[in-house]
Formats: structure tokens, C-alpha cells, sequence
């Protein structure tokens, strides 16, 4: 993308239409290159993050724009120029199986309307050492996280997650916007790319309708020693027919119902209290094009099914089965 700027003033009314956005969260020292900050996670987003900073690029080249009548701006360069979007780290409280609580630390974006996921690394204090925390926000789903450390100092991420949409949703532009978290523990995320999904109505068969990986080496110096980070982020865009109804079926040994439950999507129960000669139960998701079915194995502990979250954005539920 390329923006031509003929005089100052218009220079600075297309900088300003094109580049503009909501304002931006600094840190207090000048930004710092990205460069040895470890890649850690992404946020989706379905609207482009404005994280160029016009300011310090119309200071930096405001004699160059009077001088050249043509100027022309490359986005392609406003790296140089790019703000980040600090998350903050809250303290949040959970539910052991015995009812004990036990709270833990982890990061989100206030400033950002989108799904993330990412491992930060939580800094250790006076009284408690450091930790990774899996965060995740939004419809996302069948997160699968691996962290790798080798002998000899390197250490791999990879992070493997799934969105599910409506096909209402399709010719949505899903943004990828990378999440990098800096040595002294601080996280942010910078502009990413988009992706459009595309298909149609037809094609829609719950298999994934394209993907985006980001990925990243670097090799740190702590306290002398090189560290090699080494890291990997997929996220899988996968259509769905929302359903309006998930059946639970109980079946015997000699294939016969013994019970049926029909619930709303949002209404299904934590717990199902399986009857007893259950043999497996079958788990049917009702849509408007017909219906999905799955056989749950006896003694399995969860069933799991699509339900919508908001606005034709979808993700896996889970109900425990007490057998």
C-alpha cells in the first residue's frame, strides 16, 4: 500500500484518513525494537489494528514531505513507526475439583475486541516464582500449546487453536496480529495481516476453510549464555451451521434408547447424570440444514458439541458425563 503526498497539506490530511485510529497506549519509555522480544501468541481481530505511529513519522520526515512534492509513504516501512498495545496483568481466582480456590496471574487486552491466545511467561516476585500461563480469550478452541526446552539452552512454543463461524460470517477478514512479550516480562501486540475467508453456503462441511501461522527465531544473551526461542502460532478457520438444539441420546447394549434429552445450546447442564445400563450415548447437533451426530464410548468422561457465543461466532462446549 502506497500513499502519494503532493503538497504538506495534503500530505497531511491522506496520512491522516488512511493512517488514523483510535489512540494508542505507550509505554513510558520510547518504544523499543521487537527484535530479541519472543513471539508468544496472537490476537484475531476482525477489523486492521492502527498501530502506526503518524506522529513521530510526520516529526521524523516532515522536511523531506515539504521538499518532495511526490512523497510517497511505504506502510510496508511503518514498522519504524509502530506503536504497541500493552495487556495487562490481572489475578484471577478458580475452582479446584475439592472446592479450594486458588488464583492465578495472567494478561489480557483491554484496548483490543478480538480472540487471543498466547503463553506468557509470568515474572517471578518476593514471593512467588515464575510460571507460564496459557491465556485465552474468545471463541477459541482445541487450543493445543507445547513448550519445548533442549539441553542445550533452546526453547520451542508452538500454539495450535481453531475458530469456528457461522456461514453468515463468510467474506469476514480475520486479522492475525502477533503477540510478543519483551525481557522484562511486559506483553503487547503489534499489526498483523488479514486473511478473508471465502467458500460458499454449499461447501460448508466443518472442515477448516484455510489457516494463518506466524512464526519466529531468535537467539537472546542472558546473563552471558545464548538462548535460542524458537516460535510457531496456527489458527484454523473452521465454518459451522450454528445449531439450535444439542440431543443427548442414551443407548443399551442391544442398541435401544433408555432416555432423551433435548436442550438449547446455551442451556445445556455442566453435568449429565448418565442412566444406568448405558451402553454409549449418541450426541445430536440439530442446524438448519439437517443435523450432526457423535457416539460417545462408555465410561467417557465428557461429550463435547458448537455452541454459538455472539454474533455467528461459535466455539466447543463440554458437558461431564457422570456415568
Amino acid at each position: 500500500m502506497k500513499i502519494k503526498v503532493v503538497s504538506l497539506l495534503m500530505g497531511l490530511c491522506v496520512i491522516v484518513a488512511a493512517l488514523s485510529g483510535p489512540q494508542l497506549k505507550k509505554p513510558e519509555s520510547e518504544n523499543k525494537s521487537t527484535l530479541g522480544d519472543i513471539l508468544i501468541g496472537t490476537v484475531i481481530t476482525t477489523e486492521g489494528l492502527n498501530t502506526f505511529d503518524m506522529e513521530a513519522y510526520l516529526n521524523e520526515n516532515i522536511d523531506s514531505i515539504v521538499k518532495d512534492g511526490n512523497h510517497t509513504v511505504n506502510i510496508g516501512d511503518k514498522q519504524n513507526y509502530n506503536n504497541k498495545i500493552y495487556a495487562r496483568q490481572v489475578t484471577k481466582e478458580d475452582t479446584t475439583e475439592d472446592g479450594k480456590k486458588i488464583t492465578h496471574k495472567e494478561y489480557v487486552f483491554d484496548d483490543i475486541d478480538g480472540f487471543w491466545i498466547f503463553d506468557a511467561k509470568i515474572p517471578s516476585t518476593e514471593t512467588e516464582e515464575s510460571y507460564t500461563c496459557l491465556c485465552s480469550e474468545g471463541g477459541i478452541s482445541n487450543v493445543k500449546s507445547q513448550i519445548h526446552h533442549t539441553d542445550n539452552g533452546a526453547q520451542e512454543i508452538e500454539l495450535i487453536a481453531d475458530i469456528y463461524y457461522s456461514y453468515e460470517k463468510w467474506g469476514t477478514v480475520f486479522y492475525m496480529n502477533p503477540v510478543y512479550q519483551e525481557n522484562d516480562g511486559d506483553i503487547y501486540c503489534v499489526e498483523g495481516t488479514g486473511y478473508a475467508v471465502s467458500g460458499d453456503k454449499g461447501s460448508i462441511d466443518g472442515t477448516s476453510s484455510g489457516s494463518q501461522t506466524l512464526s519466529d527465531k531468535i537467539t537472546v544473551n542472558e546473563n552471558g549464555e545464548e538462548t535460542v526461542y524458537q516460535s510457531k502460532v496456527t489458527i484454523n478457520y473452521i465454518p459451522v451451521y450454528v445449531p439450535f438444539q444439542i440431543e443427548f441420546v442414551f443407548m443399551n447394549e442391544a442398541n435401544k434408547a433408555i432416555k432423551e434429552e433435548s436442550f438449547k445450546p446455551q442451556g445445556v447442564p455442566e453435568k449429565l447424570t448418565v442412566p444406568n445400563g448405558t451402553e454409549y450415548v449418541i450426541v445430536i447437533q440439530e442446524n438448519e440444514e439437517g443435523s450432526i451426530a457423535d457416539t460417545i464410548g462408555k465410561n467417557c468422561e465428557n461429550a463435547e458439541f458448537i455452541a454459538e457465543d455472539n454474533d455467528g461466532y461459535c466455539s466447543l462446549h463440554s458437558v461431564n458425563l457422570v456415568w
